[in-house]
């Protein structure tokens, strides 16, 4: 047990499983808080007496990435639990700053958000919460939907609603006892579902969701740290059951055998494209393709008028973390039908992949790279301190049916080699990160395949930086710019470069991502509000965009010498940031047929699927877009998905974005 769990042990109240109406007493109690079930720290809270009432105070530190996050919050009430105000100030994430005040008095809320004010109407009903709250927050609305009969919503201040689901139950074995907890399904606090686990008066035991970094998160009261993985799995299973309810709501509208015609074709091989087109989908795949006049439609086929329209080869996103179920949903209405995840919980990464597979649920073919990062402070929980280590869990990776091993930070640098002989021997790729203490040269040197953002590469494309002084900008006529470009292409190296991650990054912090990314404005708030959180501030965000600006060209000089770059997004913008990926390619001198095959060809051939996709040829996998206009024209046009089609099964975009609480 960690120094943190320890405290959070001692400090937790005995937890109670009477049925008794619940009530705010006088206790305190401490959280320990995971990401991807790596411990980063810690929430401990108190309820204390004053005068008139109780008040909760919470306080949360932890550690990501090399950065602190701080949140204190207090919230008073009134002896039977009506919350009166609340006062929240810090970080929900190392993005995310909360300073809010919120102050209940009759039929009116007075919020106090960044520097602003307002005032609004409020019922006695209305409980005082921000989004991604800390879990004793949660605890304290958690009781006051219960004393107040389990109504279907909570109105929130200073917006929105939670609602409950009571999902089941689980009995957690401890050394003290079996405690039975019920097992809830949250909306309404953060984006999609979050999973909760509370015994019967209340006191919360467990939350697992996504968080304002949109990373997998888990928070466990002290005591009950041995169970970290009965809460995993419960989360996964109604996750994934939520995702297939979704798919029984969201039915196909053609499937089977069918013609699309009248389309214009651009079918991903570089070709120029075919008016007034037909495609025959069998069972699936694709039977014949051509110009109207080559291709014969079987008698009694259903055929699809799609004058009009362009159809693209179904999208590929070569950079994905699929931590919430609500993830993959988003990809496939924005036209992309295979998705490579490149670190995630295991647990979650093979449910999400295996129901898709099976059609259990909706989403994009997934590939998996499975995790690593060197122990003891690295990201999730496949820490390699030690080749044994690391071998053992590539093969792990391997038998779980990962494509790849997604190599981070904190490896130590000796391990890499280790890492990528084993991966090798498997008939496995390497990408990732190149890690601390190694440049792009050794990484690739050391097994690495591939690499993950663009960031590594421009770093060995100038002389090392005099201590002190910032890197100087690139130059392609240089002998180390000239030097890198050779080794790459010598060692057949792909780039990811997650242009449209970069650009989240640099963008400046007081302007709406809507701005750069159009697909943010159609966020649900919960999650637009973590997105304009985004960005960096005044002058660093003048010369991160100036430096992304400098990047976008040297990507596309990397591509024209041969280098396979591949689109990939990161975590931006679910789907949309696909079409953002394809726009700053372009920007950089990328022609639009060249951006859509770096989502569809180019992807294909580097993970050794281009003889089932990537193109729109005979007896591949029918994955295809519909688009309301021609992105030959104008790559934008890529976000006007029309239909999009998945293994032959066509869908409209509007139900899937609704589905997960997007605008269409």
């Amino acid at each position: 047990m960690s120094v943190l769990s320890a405290i959070c042990g001692l400090a937790v109240a005995p937890v109670s499983t009477s049925p008794s109406p619940p009530a705010l007493v006088a206790d305190s109690g401490c959280f320990t808080i995971y990401k991807l079930q790596h411990e980063v720290g810690a929430e401990t809270y108190v309820w204390s007496r004053a005068a008139g009432g109780r008040t909760l105070t919470t306080r949360w530190a932890f550690r990501y990435l090399g950065s602190d996050v701080r949140l204190e919050t207090t919230l008073e009430t009134t002896d039977n639990g009506r919350p009166l105000r609340l006062r929240s100030l810090g970080q929900t994430s190392t993005l995310t700053d909360v300073d809010l005040s919120v102050e209940l008095n009759a039929a009116r809320a007075t919020v106090r958000d960044r520097g602003g004010t307002r005032t609004e109407p409020a019922s006695g009903e209305v409980f005082p919460i921000h989004h991604y709250p800390p879990v004793a927050l949660e605890e304290a609305l958690l009781r006051f939907w219960l004393a107040r009969g389990r109504p279907a919503a909570v109105p929130l201040a200073p917006a929105g609603a939670a609602s409950f689901e009571l999902r089941g139950s689980d009995t957690l074995t401890l050394a003290a006892g079996p405690v039975v907890a019920r097992r809830y399904s949250v909306s309404g606090l953060l984006w999609g579902r979050q999973s909760m686990w509370a015994t019967s008066d209340g006191r919360i035991v467990a939350v697992v969701n996504g968080d304002a970094e949109l990373d997998r998160f888990e928070a466990v009261r002290g005591g009950f740290e041995s169970q970290l993985a009965t809460f995993v799995r419960g989360a996964v299973r109604d996750g994934l059951e939520e995702l297939q309810a979704i798919a029984r709501r969201t039915a196909p509208v053609r499937e089977g055998d069918y013609a699309i015609v009248g389309a214009r074709l651009i079918d991903g091989t570089g070709a120029p494209p075919v008016d007034d087109a037909v495609v025959v989908v069998r069972a699936g795949r694709i039977a014949a393709v051509g110009p109207r006049g080559s291709v014969q439609i079987p008698k009694g086929t259903a055929v699809i008028d799609a004058r009009g329209e362009t159809m693209i080869p179904g999208l590929w996103d070569m950079h994905v973390h699929f931590e919430q179920v609500e993830w993959p949903v988003a990809q496939l209405a924005a036209g992309v039908t295979t998705a490579r995840d490149v670190g995630n919980e295991l647990e979650l990464a093979v449910g999400l992949r295996d129901a898709i597979r099976s059609g259990r649920a909706l989403g994009p073919r997934m590939l998996l790279a499975g995790l690593i990062d060197g122990a003891p402070g690295g990201l999730g929980v496949q820490l390699a301190g030690t080749p044994d280590e690391a071998r053992a869990m590539v093969r792990r990776y391997h038998d779980a049916g990962c494509e790849q091993i997604k190599v981070y930070q904190s490896v130590p640098p000796p391990l890499v080699s280790v890492i990528a002989a084993e991966a090798h021997r498997l008939g496995m790729t390497v990408t990732g990160h190149v890690p601390t203490g190694m440049n792009a040269f050794q990484f690739v040197e050391a097994g690495a395949d591939q690499i993950n953002h663009v960031g590594f590469v421009l770093a060995v494309m100038t002389p090392p930086p005099q201590p002190g002084q910032p890197r100087a900008p690139v130059d392609l006529a240089s002998s180390d710019a000239r030097r890198a470009i050779a080794f790459l292409l010598e060692h057949h190296t792909v780039l990811d470069p997650t242009l449209a991650r970069s650009e989240e990054n640099a963008h400046p912090k007081d302007s709406l991502l809507a701005a750069y990314e159009p697909g943010a404005a159609k966020a649900p708030p919960e999650l637009a509000e973590v997105l304009n959180a985004s960005g960096s501030p005044g002058d660093v965000a003048a010369r991160r965009m100036a430096g992304l600006a400098r990047a976008l060209p040297i990507v596309n000089a990397l591509r024209a010498a041969g280098i396979p770059i591949v689109a990939g997004t990161d975590l931006v913008v679910p789907g949309h940031s696909i079409a953002r990926e394809l726009e700053l390619e372009v920007r950089g001198g990328f022609t639009p047929m060249q951006a859509i095959q770096a989502a569809t060809i180019v992807p294909a051939r580097v993970m050794k699927l281009d003889g089932e996709s990537g193109t729109i040829e005979p007896g591949k996998r029918a994955d295809l877009v519909l688009l309301d206009g021609d992105p030959l024209t104008n790559i934008s046009e890529v976000r006007r998905v029309h239909a999009v089609v998945t293994g032959g099964k066509m869908f409209l975009p509007a139900p899937l974005w609704r589905s997960v609480g997007f605008a269409p």
